[in-house]
């Protein structure tokens, strides 16, 4: 190994990136056919954000230097996983696979894919495997708990992290892993205190970040039923999920005719539950964020961005509750269209302000200022026609213009483009 990659493989494991980077292309400069070059630049940047695309690059530029070595097809693998392209990625692990079955990091690479894809059970077969190879391999003992809790085999899991904590007390995800296991057995203090010992060992670590604002959320009893919502629904594949919530819409509507039969108030229990299972995974961050502002030490946890988000969604969510319920039992059906407005307003309201992409904080907030002002549009035509009948003449069109645009965002929420930071030019 030449001077330059041993000193850029060094600059990596010091999480030194970029100098690593930079170090790797003098070295490509004068061995432009070195695979282990092209394999040490797709591991570093790897960890550079909006630089994933370029990695795997590299990585299949050292497959085509490589072509019967199993080591370039698992870390491309990797790489796809980690930019959600699993359907790719679980092929490559098992060509890996094929070249050596006996490869740690190629069974790693199919456990993460396989993760991906929510196959559990296979994911868990997988790590196992890579335990029966090397019973000391870290990302096959912390995959293994992971895909356990996932299949709520909670017990199991927690056995892995304390195995994996024996034989290495400082290892910051077992401690997270720990943390999601603690949250759904509803163990919220003992998460909490898991998940700040993982960023203790580990402060740039994402998963226990995320994981100490759920612990926090969960102090919060509305947000812990959504928890258990869903971590219920982590535990099926798209198909299942799919089938469970149409039966689930099919269920609500019987109900709610049920309920109009014996009393129009009744109705608004159920349509309320109705719409926070349609609509709670956009709009349970930002209840849940408004709900832990109060929380002098909770709060510290959230960005400006989370704080804001959650004043307005807090403000839509229960000031248009509020105002539909005080609404509809004094029969002022102005006043109900008004908290109708607000809480289908907050749906997009909760994609703007912690929004990485730019554009898609405008497309949002555009959605947003145009259901508050078809809604305020309906409410002033109320008032105005005092007799006129609800959803008809142009109060009615509008109403169903705003509720087709509540529909839109959770649609447009499903682009990465509207969701996700833009991505640099090497990215694209």
């Amino acid at each position: 190994m030449s001077e330059s990659l041993s000193r850029a493989q060094m600059l990596r494991q010091h999480r030194r990136y970029d100098e690593a980077v930079a170090m790797l292309h003098a070295h490509l400069a004068r061995y432009p056919e070195d695979p282990a070059a092209f394999i040490e630049l797709a591991l570093s940047r790897m960890e550079i954000p909006g630089s994933k695309a370029l990695a795997l690059e590299d990585a299949r530029k050292a497959t085509g230097l490589l072509p019967g070595h199993p080591f370039p097809l698992a870390l491309q693998s990797r790489i796809l996983s980690s930019l959600d392209r699993e359907k790719e990625a679980l092929p490559l692990a098992e060509s890996a696979l094929a070249l050596d079955p006996e490869d740690v990091y190629a069974w790693n690479s199919k456990t993460l894919a396989l993760c991906g894809l929510h196959r559990w059970k296979e994911a868990e077969e997988a790590a196992r495997k890579a335990l029966e190879l090397d019973p000391d391999d870290e990302s096959a003992s912390n995959f293994l708990a992971h895909t356990l809790r996932l299949q709520n085999k909670l017990e199991e899991s927690e056995q892995e992290s304390r195995r994996r904590l024996a034989r290495d007390p400082e290892n910051a995800f077992s401690f997270a892993n720990s943390g999601w296991a603690a949250l759904r057995r509803r163990q919220v203090q003992e998460a909490e205190n898991l998940f700040k010992e993982a960023l203790r060992l580990d402060p740039e670590m994402k998963y226990a970040r995320e994981g100490l604002k759920e612990s926090f959320r969960a102090r919060s009893g509305f947000y812990r039923l959504f928890l258990r919502w869903a971590f219920f629904m982590e535990r099926f594949n798209q198909k299942h999920r799919t089938l469970i919530l149409i039966g689930l819409v099919i269920g609500f509507r019987v109900v709610r005719g049920l309920a109009a039969a014996v009393h129009p108030l009744l109705v608004i229990p159920v349509v309320l539950v109705y719409y926070i299972f349609l609509f709670g995974t956009w709009l349970s961050g930002g209840i849940a964020n408004f709900l832990i502002l109060k929380d002098p030490v909770a709060r510290l946890s959230l960005s400006l961005g989370e704080k804001i988000e959650g004043v307005l969604i807090g403000l839509f969510f229960f000031g248009g509750l509020l105002l539909l319920t005080g609404g509809m039992a004094a029969n002022m059906i102005p006043l109900a269209v008004a908290g109708v407005t607000l809480m289908v307003a907050a749906i997009p309201a909760t994609m703007v302000f912690t929004n990485e992409s730019p554009t898609g904080r405008y497309v949002f907030g555009a959605c947003m200022l145009a259901i508050l002002g078809l809604g305020s549009f309906v409410v002033i035509d109320l008032f105005t026609h005092p007799g006129q009948e609800l959803g008809k003449g142009a109060s009615g069109s509008a109403m169903l213009f705003a509720l087709l645009i509540a529909m839109g965002t959770t649609w447009l929420s499903m682009i990465p483009s509207l969701r996700t930071g833009k991505p640099d030019a090497a990215e694209r």
